[in-house]
C-alpha cells in the first residue's frame, strides 16, 4: 500500500496551495481529507476540515451546498484552500496575519482495522428542515493512514525586504459557483438545471444584481470580491488624512464612488496632487446612420469624477488633466506616492484601476513598497508626467438616439521627447535594507518613435523582461490582460519561444483576451458546419498546449461554464471588458536568488512601451514575495483551466458533428474506485506546477 511521503503548503495571504505525493497508489483510496490547523491568531487551536462541493458520481449536489472533504474527498494530489480567509457559504473575509499548517489524510473503503471517518459538525447530511443536503446514497469513508502534516506557513500580506513590502490581490473571479449562490441569495432566484438559453437569461439577471452591489460602500458582495485591495488603495489616503503628508497620484480610471469621495476630500484638504488621464469614449452613432456622423466623445469614464476633483481643488496644480483623446495613446498608470516633509517615503502600484470593476470583478494586484529610494523614483516620474505638455481638453456634449454623452472632443495627444528620453535612461537596481531584495523601476513610454509597428525594435523595459525570462532556471508563470495579438511583440510569444527551446521549463499562465494566445497550427479550422448545412464561426480558442494535456506548457484564457455540466451551472464571466487584469510574470519563485516578480501597470507588450504612460517593477531576491505572486497566478490558472478544457471540448464537438456536446444534466464527478489515482502516477515525473513545488 502506498503512503504519502512528501507534502507542502504555500500561500499568498488570500488562498493556499497544497501539494503532496505518495510512493505509490494508495490501496482503496477514494481521496483525501484535508484539515487546516490554526496555530496562531483569533482562531488559534481551531481545526477546520476543508469544504468540497463535488459529489460522487452516484450522487448529486443540485443546490451547490458544501460538505467537508471527509464526505466528498479530494481526488487529486494537489488542492487550493479557497476558504483560507473566505467563508465557505457567506460573503465574508476573515482577518489576516496568522499561522497554520495542514493535515492530509487518505480516506476510502472499509477494511480490517480501519476506523470510520468521524461525522463533522460542519458537514451535516440534513439541513435545518430535515431534508438531505444532497441526492443519492450516503457513502461512509474510512481512515486509511495517519495524517501527513505540512510545515507551517504564515498567512500575511507583509514580506521581508528591509523596508515594508506589502502585496495583495482581489477576489474578483466571477465565474464561480459560489458567487452564483451568493447572488441568488440576494436576488431570491435559483435557476433549475436548464438549457443554455434560459440559463443565460437568469445569468444576465444575476449580472444586473452584481452591478447594483459592487459600487456600494460596505456592501458584503463588494467587500467579499475586493478582499484586501480596497484597504490597500485607501491606506495611503488614511495616512495623508491623519498625518502631515501628501499624495501624488497618476491614475488612468477613476469612477468608484467610495474612492472618488475619499480622493476628492483629500484634494479639497490640499493633501493630494492628481494627474488624471483620459478614460473611455462613447460613440453614439449606429450602424446604418446617414451622414454626417456625430463625433466620438472622449473621457466619458472619468468625466464626472474629473469635474468633482477640479471643483474641490484649492489650487490649479492640485488636479492636472492628461488627455490622450485618441485610440493610440493612454495614460495607463495607477500609482500613488506618499510624501512627507518633502521626502517621498512610500509608493503603491499594481494593476488595479480605481473603479468598482477594478476592485470587484477582475483579477488584480496591488503592491506597496515603503522605501525612500523607490518612492523617490516614482515621484521623479510623476513630475516628468506633470511637465509633459498635452492638448487642453475641448468640452464636447453629443446627443443622438435619445442618449447624451459628455466629455471632450478628439485630440492628437502624444507623450513628448523629454519624457521618452528620461524613461529610456539606464536603470540602476535599488537594494533594499535587507541587503538581498533589489527593485528595478522602468517607466514608459521609453522609445524615440511615438508608435510601434511590426518591425519596431524591442523597447528597453521588455528587453530586460525578455532577458530574465531567457535565463529562467525552472519556471515562468504569468497572468496578462491583453499584451498584444498572437504572441507578437509581447511576453506571450516570448514565453512560447522559451518553452520551445527548453522542454524542461515549466511555462504556465492565463490571459483575458483569446486573441493574445499563440497562433493555432496551420490548417486548423475556424468554422463549423451545422447539421442543416449552414456554416458558422467556431468559438474562440480557450487553451494553447502544444504538448497536449500532459505537456509542461499551458496557456489558457478566461472562460466560464456556459452550459450545465454535472452539478455545475452556467456562470458569469465578466462585468465589463477585462476579466484577468493582472500584468505579472514570476520567474523561478522557489529559487532563493533568481526568484523574480515583474508587476506594475505595464501590459507587457510593445504598445505599452511605445505608446502608454506605464510603470514596471522588477523585484528580485525576495522569495516569499515571489511565492505569493506565484500562488496568485496558480489560483487564477487552476480556476480557468477546467473551463478552458470545456470550451475546447465544445469546439471539437462542433468541428466533428456540428453540434455542441450533449448537455450533462446533473451529478457528481468523484470516482467510486481507487483507480482515479492512475494518472497521477503515470505522470509522476511529468512537468507540472505540483511537481515543481514539490521539487520532483
Amino acid at each position: 500500500m502506498g503512503r504519502i511521503t512528501k507534502a507542502g503548503a504555500w500561500c499568498n495571504g488570500e488562498v493556499a496551495y497544497i501539494a503532496w505525493m505518495a510512493d505509490g497508489p494508495i490501496a482503496d483510496c477514494l481521496g483525501f481529507m484535508i484539515t487546516r490547523v490554526h496555530e496562531t491568531g483569533p482562531d488559534a487551536g481551531a481545526r477546520r476540515i476543508l469544504p468540497t462541493w463535488i459529489a460522487f458520481n452516484d450522487q448529486s449536489n443540485p443546490d451547490w451546498l458544501e460538505q467537508d472533504s471527509s464526505v466528498w474527498p479530494i481526488q487529486q494530489y494537489q488542492w487550493r484552500d479557497l476558504t483560507l480567509r473566505r467563508s465557505r457559504d457567506e460573503a465574508t473575509v476573515r482577518p489576516i496575519d496568522f499561522r497554520i499548517h495542514y493535515e492530509i489524510t487518505p480516506v476510502g473503503l472499509a477494511g480490517p482495522g480501519r476506523a470510520e471517518v468521524p461525522a463533522s459538525a460542519t458537514a451535516p447530511y440534513r439541513d435545518e428542515n430535515g431534508k438531505p443536503r444532497y441526492e443519492g446514497p450516503q457513502r461512509p469513508l474510512f481512515i486509511l493512514d495517519e495524517p501527513f502534516k505540512t510545515e507551517s506557513i504564515d498567512v500575511t500580506h507583509d514580506f521581508p525586504g528591509g523596508g515594508s513590502i506589502k502585496a495583495t490581490y482581489t477576489n474578483g473571479i466571477l465565474s464561480t459557483q459560489n458567487l452564483l449562490r451568493q447572488l441568488e441569495k440576494v436576488q431570491g432566484v435559483k435557476p433549475e438545471n436548464v438549457a443554455p438559453g434560459p440559463a443565460m437569461r437568469v445569468t444576465e439577471g444575476l449580472l444586473k444584481t452584481l452591478k447594483e452591489h459592487i459600487p456600494k460602500e460596505n456592501d458584503p458582495i463588494r467587500l467579499f470580491l475586493t478582499a484586501d485591495v480596497l484597504s490597500f488603495l485607501t491606506l495611503l489616503i488614511d495616512r495623508a488624512e491623519n498625518g502631515n503628508g501628501e499624495l501624488y497620484l497618476a491614475l488612468y480610471e477613476l469612477h468608484d464612488p467610495e474612492l472618488v469621495r475619499r480622493l476628492t476630500a483629500l484634494v479639497e484638504a490640499g493633501k493630494a496632487h492628481v494627474i488624471l488621464s483620459t478614460s473611455g469614449s462613447t460613440d453614439l452613432n449606429k450602424k446604418g446612420d446617414a451622414p454626417p456622423r456625430k463625433p466620438v466623445v472622449w473621457d466619458t469614464g472619468n468625466n464626472k469624477s474629473r469635474a468633482g476633483l477640479h471643483a474641490a481643488a484649492p489650487a490649479a496644480d492640485r488636479v492636472q488633466d492628461r488627455l490622450f483623446n485618441n485610440n493610440s495613446h493612454i495614460g495607463h498608470n495607477k500609482f500613488a506616492v506618499y510624501v512627507e516633509g518633502g521626502v517621498a517615503r512610500t509608493v503603491m502600484t499594481g494593476s488595479t484601476n480605481w473603479t468598482e470593476t477594478g476592485l470587484c470583478t477582475q483579477s488584480n494586484n496591488v503592491i506597496l513598497i515603503d522605501d525612500k529610494k523607490v518612492a523617490a523614483r516614482f515621484l521623479a516620474y510623476w513630475k516628468l508626467l506633470r511637465d509633459d505638455p498635452q492638448p487642453a481638453g475641448v468640452p464636447l456634449t453629443v446627443t443622438k438616439h435619445g442618449e447624451t454623452a459628455v466629455g471632450f472632443a478628439p485630440s492628437k495627444g502624444v507623450q513628448g521627447t523629454a519624457l521618452r528620453q528620461a524613461n529610456a535612461e539606464p536603470v540602476t537596481p535599488i537594494k533594499l535594507a535587507d541587503g538581498k531584495t533589489t527593485v528595478e523601476i522602468l517607466f514608459s513610454p521609453n522609445t524615440k518613435a511615438p508608435t510601434k509597428n511590426k518591425t519596431s525594435p524591442t523597447p528597453v523595459d521588455l528587453s530586460r523582461v525578455y532577458s530574465l525570462m531567457e535565463h529562467a532556471d525552472d519556471a515562468i508563470l504569468f497572468l496578462t490582460f491583453y499584451p498584444g495579438v498572437r504572441g507578437e511583440q509581447n511576453v506571450i510569444g516570448q514565453a512560447a519561444e522559451a518553452a520551445a527551446k527548453r522542454p524542461d521549463l515549466l511555462v504556465q499562465g492565463a490571459i483575458s483576451n483569446p486573441a493574445a494566445l499563440p497562433p493555432a497550427k496551420p490548417g486548423e479550422p475556424t468554422t463549423f458546419t451545422r447539421p442543416d448545412g449552414t456554416v458558422r464561426d467556431l468559438p474562440q480558442r480557450a487553451i494553447w498546449w502544444p504538448g497536449g494535456d500532459a505537456g509542461r506548457v499551458v496557456m489558457v484564457r478566461a472562460a466560464a461554464i456556459s452550459a450545465q455540466f454535472g452539478d455545475l451551472r452556467p456562470e458569469l464571466l465578466s462585468a465589463g471588458h477585462a476579466i484577468i487584469h493582472d500584468k505579472i510574470v514570476v520567474i523561478d519563485p522557489l529559487h532563493p536568488d533568481n526568484c523574480t516578480v515583474i508587476t506594475g501597470s505595464h501590459n507587457l507588450g510593445y504598445k505599452a512601451s511605445y505608446q502608454n504612460d506605464e510603470n514596471l517593477l522588477v523585484i528580485r531576491g525576495n522569495q516569499s514575495l515571489a511565492i505569493a505572486y506565484a500562488i496568485h497566478i496558480l489560483d487564477i490558472y487552476d480556476h480557468y483551466v477546467l473551463r478552458a478544457k470545456l470550451q475546447e471540448e465544445l469546439r471539437q464537438s462542433l468541428i466533428a458533428t456540428g453540434r455542441p456536446p450533449k448537455a450533462d444534466t446533473g451529478g457528481g464527478f468523484l470516482n467510486t474506485k481507487a483507480s482515479w489515482q492512475g494518472k497521477w502516477f503515470a505522470a509522476a515525473k511529468a512537468p507540472s506546477s505540483r511537481n515543481y513545488f514539490l521539487g520532483l
